[in-house]
């Protein structure tokens, strides 16, 4: 089949060798994501209103700022992403300040039936709203929505592509298979799409393509243990001596040990 552009990233990844071709369309897509993230996009308004909003998650910001290309544009993302956030939080915790400072002079015995049924003070209240506000500004990352838009596109190419080009498919059939995450992803997306009869061919042959590669996997992580028996110090590593993090990533996706 004819390469088009949506199809050469996909047609590439699943041609390298490794544990996961998902794993390698996501590493590149998160380390083209935090380029775009450091170029002068980040200064225009959409992006903004976006990093304002949504700020990064642990893993990207540590990613924004090691890279080194543009620290003073990562710092006026989080300056300006502070404020915002701030500006939002002053107005939740002015908003019940007021309660909170009641229940401060509560007396005794309201303070005694205030441990009874204290979920209802205005104290946790505000604990409440508080923590929900903290959590959603922990659970969004402009950078993770950013590759989960794209990923959700691949995936969808990947599926149409295993039933349109018999050589992708045999590409597919002849790898590694997929770690565990992208396995499930591939399933879940599968059932959505996919008729009936292709569903059931796709997960019949990539049940197959796990199970054996699971198997090797097993096969190469206990020869690497194996091999601190002194009794096998002269004998080959095979294919173990980096069967440690493949296992890993085998089991949650890639890493950052390579």
């Amino acid at each position: 089949m004819k390469e088009q552009i949506y199809t050469i990233p996909v047609n590439d990844a699943f041609s390298e060798p490794c544990e996961c071709p998902v794993c390698t369309l996501e590493r590149d897509l998160e380390n083209d994501s935090i380029s775009f993230m450091l170029s002068p996009a980040l200064m225009e308004p959409d992006n903004r209103v976006a990093t304002n909003q949504k700020g990064f998650c642990r893993r990207h910001f540590a990613m924004l700022y090691s890279k080194k290309e543009n620290v003073l544009g990562v710092s006026l993302i989080i300056e300006t992403h502070i404020q915002q956030q701030l500006d939002e939080y002053r107005k939740l915790m002015k908003k019940s300040s007021k309660g909170i400072g009641s229940d401060t002079k509560m007396n005794a015995v309201k303070n005694l039936a205030g441990n009874i049924g204290k979920s209802s003070t205005n104290t946790t209240k505000f604990i409440d709203e508080a923590v929900n506000f903290l959590d959603t500004l922990e659970e969004t990352c402009e950078v993770c929505e950013r590759i989960d838009r794209i990923m959700e596109h691949y995936v969808d190419v990947i599926l149409w592509m295993y039933f349109k080009d018999p050589e992708f498919r045999e590409k597919v059939k002849a790898g590694k298979g997929f770690c565990l995450p992208h396995y499930k992803l591939l399933m879940s997306t599968s059932k959505k799409h996919l008729s009936p009869k292709q569903c059931a061919v796709f997960i019949s042959d990539i049940n197959e393509l796990m199970e054996n590669n699971l198997d090797r996997i097993l096969d190469e992580i206990q020869w690497f243990s194996q091999k601190f028996d002194y009794r096998n110090k002269d004998a080959s590593w095979k294919n173990s001596k980096d069967a440690v993090p493949r296992a890993i990533e085998k089991f949650v996706s890639y890493s950052n040990f390579k």
